[in-house]
């Protein structure tokens, strides 16, 4: 099963790690840190141009997307 997460994108279901939810994450210095060493892997992407509401993490990249978490669950439940 695939999942749109925004601007055209899909994603493999069984690759996804986890949906996270961006509200309030930039206060955590551990998030901060583990989005700034994953973006010099070279490995994040940006499904779209809008600013993000949240980032989809899979086996091998980070998205970030105007998706909501909520709404990704619910896509990634098939519902």
């Amino acid at each position: 099963m695939f999942i749109h997460i925004g601007a055209g994108s899909l994603i493999r279901g069984r690759d996804v790690i986890g949906f996270f939810d961006m509200d309030g994450k930039w206060d955590s210095e551990v998030t901060k840190d583990f989005l700034k060493r994953y973006d010099k892997t070279g490995r994040t992407v940006a499904a779209g141009d809008d600013l993000p509401r949240s980032f989809v993490l899979t086996d091998d990249r980070l998205v970030f997307t105007h998706i909501s978490t909520s709404a990704l669950k619910s896509r990634a439940e098939g519902e």
